[in-house]
């Protein structure tokens, strides 16, 4: 009967300690999994007006044509107001979206930059807010055109200071 109980102390002891071991780590990764569950980022679909992001509006060069890049020294350089999103977004298709009416397919999450499209009468105004925080209003689009140089696009009808 010694020889039994000598045996069971560390086992005892190894399965407390471990025990105790999971436990904590099981605290601690419940405490890290609750606030990813509380900044879920929001979600748009494409194709709809009165889409509202707020961000830092900047404006950044991409290479253009001939070669996007391929061919630095001959490719154009492309100004774009970019808009740096004070809060990651996910963006989605239209229920029943399919090629034949649509480009905007593509699902797409984590979008923390979205490339603006204001109108021509708006470029004086937008470049005034360069640098500040904006809310821009219009309508989301997946990029599809080599113009387009974010995976998210939007056609601004406002923009406006914060």
């Amino acid at each position: 009967m010694k020889r039994n109980s000598v045996l069971r102390r560390p086992i005892i002891w190894a399965a407390a300690t471990m025990l105790s071991l999971v436990g904590l780590s099981g605290v601690s990764v419940a405490q890290q999994k609750a606030p990813s569950a509380i900044t879920s980022e929001p979600t748009y679909t494409y194709d709809t007006d009165g889409v509202k992001l707020e961000g830092t509006l900047v404006v950044r060069t991409f290479y253009g044509p001939p070669g996007f890049g391929e061919t630095p020294a001959k490719d154009a350089r492309d100004k774009v107001f970019v808009l740096k999103l004070t809060r990651p977004i996910s963006v989605q298709p239209q229920p029943g979206a399919n090629a034949k009416n649509t480009s905007d397919l593509g699902t797409h999450t984590n979008i923390r930059e979205v490339q603006l499209f204001v109108e021509p009468t708006q470029s004086d105004e937008a470049r005034t807010l360069v640098g500040k925080t904006v809310v821009a209003v219009g309508r989301l689009h997946e990029a599809a055109a080599p113009g387009e140089h974010t995976t998210v696009t939007a056609a601004i009808k406002t923009l406006t200071a914060k």
